[in-house]
């Protein structure tokens, strides 16, 4: 899906006042990030080191893993559709509602798919080489502990579990599965830098995996797929990590009362999130007008959710921001549920 994602306010000639629509850090990226940044702009000159090979020692450090089993990406996308190009022809399980680039990456591939309901991961037998589970789940953030999860790695060891941990930083309710990776050679985890750290325009992630899986991908990759910036930005971050790291417990806050307040307006049911963002469904079939008419009308994007396999236009869905923007959202949707 090339378009149709979160942050499409490039459709729209509109200064907007405050933006729904995309999952990350709310105060926007950090000035400390963009000052190194600016100092490093005289390394364009020169080609990006072909594996990113410092950065992916600092991650392996801040992992605790050997640099073997680390790989870096041009953002969480780029792994998706390396995983399964490793996995050409084979079959694939993919918990719905989710990340529509599972799909997109598992059919450029040629993988057969199967549908399971996301909420019923921990219930499901899988016979599929391959199986992605979004953890916490974007968009409704569902989300399963490590020894949910290693229920399933243990018991079916002939699949491979991509557990997506892209939102993993902006919730309290679960922790990292990297510790099991120590213990289970069928587990692949994808990460992002660009949620917490508000750096999507860099386009960077990485891949955490066994040193033998972590092989394969290494050789299905394209070299300087991640230009020189990220590179340097993952390098700034990981050598700063506490320092830039934001203070979640706010934010969720902040969220944790805008579902409150979205779900006593009229027609407007939350699907309730322990992540920064979550789920709205509709009493009638409106996420695309609602768009428009919070874009046009009162300069706030949103996310119509019915692009979702196994959503439709009953939902949208709402990333949290500061607690003034998150007024605005309110008062907008309240005018909206009066209209005739």
């Amino acid at each position: 899906m090339i378009y149709g994602h979160g942050d499409d306010g490039y459709r729209y000639n509109i200064p907007f006042k405050a933006n729904f629509s995309s999952n990350i850090w709310h105060e926007g990226t950090s000035k400390k990030i963009l000052s190194h940044l600016e100092q490093q702009l005289p390394l364009i000159s020169n080609y990006p080191t072909p594996n990113a090979d410092v950065l992916t020692q600092k991650v392996a450090e801040f992992h605790r893993l050997n640099s073997s089993q680390v790989l870096i990406t041009n953002g969480a996308t780029e792994a998706f559709y390396n995983i399964t190009s490793v996995f050409w022809g084979k079959k694939a399980a993919i918990g719905i509602p989710t990340f529509s680039e599972y799909e997109d990456a598992c059919n450029k591939s040629v993988l057969k798919i199967r549908y399971y309901d996301r909420s019923e991961v921990v219930n499901i037998s899988f016979t599929e080489d391959l199986v992605f589970l979004c953890n916490p789940n974007n968009p409704n953030g569902l989300s399963n502990s490590v020894s949910e999860i290693e229920k399933l790695v243990k018991g079916f060891p002939n699949t491979m579990f991509v557990v997506d941990e892209a939102y993993i930083d902006f919730t309290f309710k679960i922790e990292s599965c990297v510790s099991l990776l120590e213990r289970y050679t069928n587990l692949i985890i994808v990460k992002s830098l660009t949620k917490l750290f508000s750096i999507p325009g860099l386009r960077l992630g990485y891949i955490l995996c066994s040193p033998q899986i972590g092989k394969k991908l290494q050789q299905s990759k394209m070299p300087w797929s991640v230009n020189t910036l990220a590179i340097e930005a993952g390098k700034f971050i990981f050598e700063n990590y506490k320092d830039l790291l934001p203070d979640m417990t706010i934010l969720l806050g902040y969220c944790k009362k805008l579902q409150q307040q979205v779900n006593a307006i009229k027609g407007l049911t939350v699907i309730p999130s322990q992540t920064n963002y979550f789920l709205v469904q509709l009493e009638k079939p409106d996420a695309s007008s609602l768009k428009d008419y919070l874009a046009h009308t009162h300069h706030l994007l949103i996310r119509d959710a019915s692009n979702f396999r196994g959503l439709d236009q009953h939902y949208i869905r709402i990333a949290s921001q500061s607690p003034e923007k998150n007024e605005l959202l309110v008062n907008a949707l309240q005018q909206w549920s009066i209209l005739p």
